[in-house]
């Protein structure tokens, strides 16, 4: 809980007792009504009004992080999404480095960038916005953007296109990831490396194959495929573990990497090649103990989670299914049917949960073993005007009798 005797607000130093109650969660404090607006794109995660939250929001919080957004709308409203499809990585980092530079740059840069997209005025803001800037002060982001203004209309891909690209860029990863292999040349056809691979890796050794390639093509696996959960991605953030994947693999063979992999050792590879503070992360360890073979079911909940932002609301067929034991450990059972009220107020709160500082996966798995999981969430979330039916929905088989536990 914030410190109730000083502004919540980190920029300010205000100590006064006469601190006003946010009225959203009644938790943090705020000295002023400035103080609060401020403040207000860093607690909105954190708050508990019940209201969506704004993209631009998703956006700046994943400025700051130095992360390409994976929240589909978001990636959508503000060009990341057609500019990956089209041409690959590139394309986020540089709307990364462009948003950054025009967060610093603008008074009042969340409300700014969201009137712009709202109005579909994007273009035009952000030309404006720089033409304020010195020439020699403008960042290489922007004369990238001026060259790729069809990012920012807001139409989507076409599928055809779509299609084209994604099977161009996976042929692209592969060849390049070959020769790191000891059997790839540079010279090797694509048909040949289908053809080896195919005769040669087992179900584990393609994985790692292929995440070896995203990693290379400077990529992160997307929160629905299984290198999501078995590379850990599921509890570390994002770009973050993919720059010390990057890091490892210029420091070991693929081989190596492959062997660690299969044995459950990926965490103690970084740990030997000197990358400590990863291979010593009590989550990261935790994911992978058992990865590629087994995961608490509060991993399988958390890519279920991380799924949910990734995943496009306006195709409703297609909303993430949670794997069985998350159905069973995490109350879904207890609905009659993916499609209800009751299975989408779950989603909902597991997403506000896994958004909580402090809120640690490990200790939400034992409260789950322990038959507890309405009191847990309880401690992070307000659950009225739902109380009632999650003290029904939050209800599992454990704590299990003694002879089966």
């Amino acid at each position: 809980m914030a410190d109730r005797r000083r502004c919540s607000y980190t920029s300010c130093e205000d100590t006064s007792l006469d601190l006003k109650c946010c009225a959203g969660c009644r938790t943090v404090r705020y000295c002023s009504s400035m103080c609060q607006r401020a403040d207000w794109g860093r607690h909105v995660f954190d708050c508990t009004t019940g209201k969506p939250i704004n993209t631009v929001y998703y956006l700046a919080r994943d400025m700051r992080r130095d992360v390409v957004p994976v929240h589909y709308q978001t990636r959508v409203d503000y060009g990341f999404d057609k500019a990956e499809r089209i041409i690959g990585a590139e394309g986020g980092n540089k709307l990364c480095r462009l948003y950054q530079g025009l967060i610093r740059h603008l008074e009042n840069p969340l409300m700014d960038l969201r009137r712009w997209q709202k109005e579909r005025r994007l273009v035009e803001g952000i030309k404006r916005a720089f033409e304020t800037i010195p020439i020699q002060d403008r960042d290489t982001s922007y004369t990238w953007f001026l060259d790729h203004q069809e990012f920012f209309d807001g139409s989507a891909v076409d599928e055809d296109t779509k299609k084209r690209q994604i099977q161009d860029s996976v042929d692209i990863m592969v060849l390049k990831a070959w020769p790191y292999t000891s059997d790839g040349s540079p010279n090797d056809t694509l048909l040949t490396v289908r053809s080896e691979t195919a005769r040669k890796f087992s179900k584990h050794e393609h994985e790692c194959f292929f995440f070896f390639a995203t990693i290379l093509a400077q990529r992160c696996p997307e929160s629905e495929t299984v290198m999501w959960l078995k590379f850990g991605f599921v509890a570390e953030p994002e770009r973050e573990l993919r720059l010390r994947y990057t890091e490892l693999i210029s420091r070991c063979t693929f081989e190596e990497f492959r062997d660690a992999y299969t044995t459950s050792s990926i965490p103690a590879l970084f740990a030997h090649h000197g990358i400590v503070a990863l291979g010593s992360d009590r989550l990261f360890q935790d994911v992978m103990s058992g990865s590629p073979k087994t995961f608490k079911s509060v991993w399988h909940l958390k890519q279920h989670v991380d799924e949910l932002a990734a995943a496009n609301p306006h195709e409703p067929h297609l909303a993430p299914i949670p794997e069985l034991f998350v159905i069973c450990d995490y109350g879904y059972k207890n609905c009659q049917k993916a499609e209800d009220e009751d299975w989408k107020l779950l989603d909902d709160l597991y997403t506000q949960l896994f958004a909580k500082h402090g809120m640690d996966p490990l200790e939400l798995h034992a409260a789950c073993r322990r038959g507890e999981l309405l009191q847990f969430v309880k401690g992070f979330l307000r659950l009225s005007p739902w109380s009632a039916k999650y003290a029904r929905l939050l209800k599992n088989a454990y704590p299990l009798p003694a002879s089966r536990a």
